[in-house]
């Protein structure tokens, strides 16, 4: 499969902003040629990126880099995506905003992130590692092997961590969970790491489902996993404990009345990807879905939620 390379060059003020569009048009995870970060990390020896030249980022902009298939999706997602930074202009008018687009093999995609990659604690517990590193845990660590493929989730973004956050706080031993949005599996491997007794992962994108499949099977997880492609919780029996969903905020609030009917009594709904803008209309719509909430976290501009169904009274039942 050959892939696009979508790259920004922007200010650090304005970097944030533009990595969260790569994230709305649909790229599953971005690289941040950042030179004040990557040299923070080689202070700290908290990352091996010594193999990175610094010489060749210059100080005064930042490089932000997402992957998408070159697909016949591609020209609507880039025409999304060069408006919607041109709209930052009015933000950020000192900034540089400049767009560059280029082909990478598949194999070349791989090889082209991977330096990037480390393992790194992203909960009280839970830790994500390459599978192509070494790692020796400390004693009540969860380790999750990663090898994100063309998925390109590597369990690093702010989304994800604060999702494994809220897993470990809410998900009991035993339940069952459904992963609506789950790219290369992560949060599905999380839960069932964490106690699930069944774990089903869902994503519109068939490369997601491989992905999740194989990480599942470096993780040791199949025998209480199952990863199929499908919108939402479209035509999936049973009901679930909990669902965790990791999408973006127009997508939660179309899937939120879904949700709460495939979920068991008092069952949980963790949801992430929400950029703060739209924070409290998708609390609205969750609480009039039927939701109570429980938590709200923050990370930067993104935002995820934990909530709770709750039963409804005197609710009238239609029968056919």
């Amino acid at each position: 499969m050959e892939w696009k390379e979508i790259s920004l060059t922007t200010s650090h003020e304005a970097s944030e902003a533009g990595a969260n569009i790569f994230f709305e048009i649909g790229a599953q995870g971005v690289v941040i040629e950042d030179p004040y970060v990557l040299d923070r990390y080689m202070q700290e020896d908290a990352w091996d990126c010594f193999d990175i030249s610094l010489c060749s980022i210059s100080e005064d902009v930042v490089i932000i880099k997402g992957y998408l298939p070159a697909d016949s999706s591609f020209p609507g997602r880039l025409s999304s995506f060069n408006e919607k930074v041109n709209s930052l202009q009015e933000f950020f008018p000192d900034s540089p905003l400049e767009v560059a687009v280029c082909e990478v093999a598949d194999e070349n995609w791989a090889s082209s992130w991977k330096q990037y990659y480390k393992t790194t604690k992203i909960g009280r517990r839970v830790v994500v590692k390459p599978e192509w590193e070494e790692y020796s845990p400390s004693q009540g660590e969860i380790i999750i092997e990663m090898n994100p493929g063309s998925a390109f989730g590597t369990g690093t973004h702010a989304t994800t961590i604060m999702c494994v956050r809220l897993l470990e706080k809410y998900l009991g031993t035993g339940q069952i969970v459904f992963d609506v949005g789950c790219g290369s599996g992560i949060l599905s491997i999380a839960a069932a790491k964490l106690g699930a007794s069944f774990v089903l992962a869902r994503d519109i994108d068939t490369a997601a489902v491989s992905a999740a499949w194989h990480n599942a099977g470096i993780n040791g997880i199949t025998g209480c996993f199952e990863a199929e492609a499908g919108n939402f919780l479209d035509d999936v029996p049973g009901k679930a404990h909990l669902i965790v969903a990791n999408i973006v905020s127009g997508a939660i609030i179309e899937f939120s009345p879904q949700a709460f009917e495939k979920l068991l009594p008092e069952g949980i709904f963790i949801v992430s990807g929400i950029i703060s803008e739209r924070a409290k209309e998708v609390q609205e719509k969750m609480k009039s879905t039927g939701f109570s909430l429980l938590e709200t976290l923050t990370r930067g501009e993104w935002v995820a939620i934990a909530a709770k169904k709750m039963s409804v009274p005197n609710r009238a039942v239609f029968k056919g």
